[in-house]
C-alpha cells in the first residue's frame, strides 16, 4: 500500500483520540508544532490543533484502529498524496535543489569518516600554515569542505552522526567541523545549490579561523570570562577577516560568515551591530549552527541536543533568525543522530538516522534493556515499525538524555 493512499482529509471536529495527523491545511512551520505529525492522544489535543487549522489529514495506517472504527472511510473523501513527494514537486518548481538519500547510513558511514579525517587534516595544515604566512591556502580548505559536501549529498545522518560523537581533543578543529556539518546539512535541507552549499562548507571550517591567533588558554575554556578576556575572545572576529583578506580566492559568502556570524537580528550582535537583513543569509544560518554547538561544547551547563533546540528556538526571540531556526529544527530533528534517547519501557538508545518527513520516529540502536543493563549486542529498532516484542505497538522516545548517562560512550559503536 502506498503511503499516499492511506491518508484521509477530515474536519478537525471529526478527530478523535488515536488519531494520527499527517498534514494539516497550513505549513507545519506556522504552528508551534516542531515535528510533522502528531498523534492525537486527548481532547486536549483536538483542541490545540483548533486553534490553527480547520481541516487536517489524518493517516489511517499510524492510526489506532479502535479510533478509526469510529469513522470509517467516507465514500468520496480526498486522499492526499506523499506529502514528501508534494514537497520535492514543490521545490522543483520554485527552482530550488532536490536531494534524495542515495546511500543507507551505514553505506556511507566510511566515506564520512574518511572526509572528516581529511577536514582534521586539512585544519591542522591551516594552522602551520598561518604559522609561516598571513593568509589561508585556500585550496586545502576546498578539498576539505568538498569532501564534506559530498556526503552530506548522499547521506546527511552519516556525517551528523560521527560529527556529533567526534571528541579529538582540540576544541578548535571539533567546533569548525561540527558547524561545517550542520551548516552542509541545513543547506541541503533548504535544497540549496551545490555551489552554495560549497560555500556553506567552506565557510563553517573558515568561521573561526581568527581564533588560531588567540592565546591557547581562552580556547575551550568553560564558566565565566572577565571583561578583558570576553573582549579579548570576541576579537577573533576581526583576526578572521583580516587572515581571509591576505588569501586569495576567498568566496564573498565565505568571507560574510566569518565577518558577521555573532552579529543578531535585533542588533546586539558584534562586531558592528548589524540588524535583520543587513546580515547575510549565510551568515544567519551560521549563527544558528555556531549557537547550537556551543551549547553542546560542554562551556556552560549540560544540555542535550533536545534542550539546545529549545534553547535556540527561545534564543530566536532575540537575536536568531525564527524561521531559520525552525528549519534547522526540522533538519536535525528533536533527538538528532548520535544523540542518547530513552523509549517508553526504559531502554536506553543511539539515534542512528532519520526519516526526512518524521523525525520523532528514527531508528534508533538499543544499548541498554529496560532495567539500564547492557544488551550484549546492541538491538535496532526502526521507530515506525510495531515492535514484535512489544506486542506490536510502536515504541516512542520519552526524553533525551545527555552525552554520558549511563556510562555509555556511542563513540566506541562507529569510531
Amino acid at each position: 500500500m502506498s503511503y499516499g493512499l492511506t491518508q484521509e482529509e477530515i474536519a478537525v471536529s471529526e478527530l478523535q483520540v488515536g488519531m494520527y495527523v499527517s498534514q494539516l491545511d497550513r505549513p507545519w512551520l506556522e504552528t508551534p508544532y516542531l515535528v510533522e505529525g502528531l498523534l492525537v492522544r486527548s481532547q486536549a489535543d483536538i483542541d490545540e490543533l483548533a486553534r490553527y487549522c480547520s481541516r487536517v489529514w489524518i493517516d489511517r495506517e499510524k492510526s489506532v484502529p479502535e479510533a478509526l472504527a469510529r469513522t470509517p472511510v467516507r465514500p468520496g473523501s480526498t486522499v492526499r498524496t506523499d506529502p514528501a513527494t508534494s514537497r520535492t514537486e514543490a521545490a522543483r518548481f520554485r527552482g530550488v535543489t532536490v536531494y534524495r538519500d542515495r546511500h543507507p547510513v551505514e553505506q556511507e558511514l566510511p566515506a564520512a569518516r574518511e572526509a572528516g579525517t581529511v577536514a582534521g587534516r586539512v585544519l591542522e595544515q591551516i594552522r602551520d600554515g598561518l604559522e609561516r604566512s598571513p593568509g589561508v591556502r585556500i585550496e586545502l580548505a576546498r578539498e576539505a569542505s568538498e569532501a564534506l559536501r559530498e556526503s552530506i549529498e548522499r547521506n546527511p545522518d552519516a556525517l551528523m552522526l560521527l560529527a556529533r560523537l567526534r571528541d579529538s581533543g582540540d576544541v578548535l578543529y571539533d567546533h569548525s567541523l561540527k558547524v561545517s556539518v550542520h551548516l552542509l546539512a541545513l543547506g541541503r535541507h533548504l535544497g540549496l545549490s551545490r555551489a552554495e552549499l560549497s560555500i556553506l562548507g567552506l565557510g563553517g571550517l573558515l568561521m573561526d579561523i581568527g581564533k588560531m591567533r588567540l592565546p591557547d588558554e581562552l580556547l575551550g575554556r568553560g564558566g565565566r570570562l572577565s571583561p578583558d578576556q570576553r573582549r579579548e575572545l570576541r576579537r577573533h572576529v576581526e583576526y578572521g577577516e583580516a587572515i581571509l583578506q591576505q588569501s586569495h580566492g576567498i568566496p564573498e559568502g565565505v568571507y560574510e560568515i566569518v565577518a558577521q556570524h555573532h552579529e543578531r537580528e535585533d542588533g546586539r550582535g558584534y562586531p558592528r551591530g548589524l540588524v535583520a537583513n543587513q546580515i547575510n543569509a549565510f551568515a544567519r544560518m551560521a549563527a544558528i549552527a555556531d549557537s547550537y554547538e556551543e551549547m553542546l561544547a560542554g562551556g556552560g551547563p549540560v544540555m542535550t541536543p533536545h534542550e539546545a533546540l529549545m534553547e535556540l528556538r527561545e534564543g530566536a526571540r532575540w537575536g536568531l533568525n525564527s524561521a531559520l531556526v525552525d528549519q534547522f529544527t526540522h533538519c536535525v530533528g528533536l533527538f538528532p543522530v548520535g544523540s542518547l534517547v530513552e523509549l517508553d519501557n526504559g531502554e536506553v538508545a543511539i539515534v542512528l538516522s532519520h526519516r526526512r518527513a518524521q523525525r520523532f520516529m528514527p531508528r534508533v540502536m538499543r544499548i541498554l534493556d529496560p532495567s539500564h543493563t547492557p544488551y550484549p549486542d546492541p538491538l535496532e529498532l526502526d521507530l515506525a515499525d510495531r515492535d514484535p516484542e512489544s506486542e506490536g505497538a510502536r515504541r516512542q522516545i520519552r526524553c533525551g538524555l545527555p552525552a554520558g548517562a549511563y556510562g555509555i560512550d556511542p563513540a566506541r559503536y562507529y569510531l
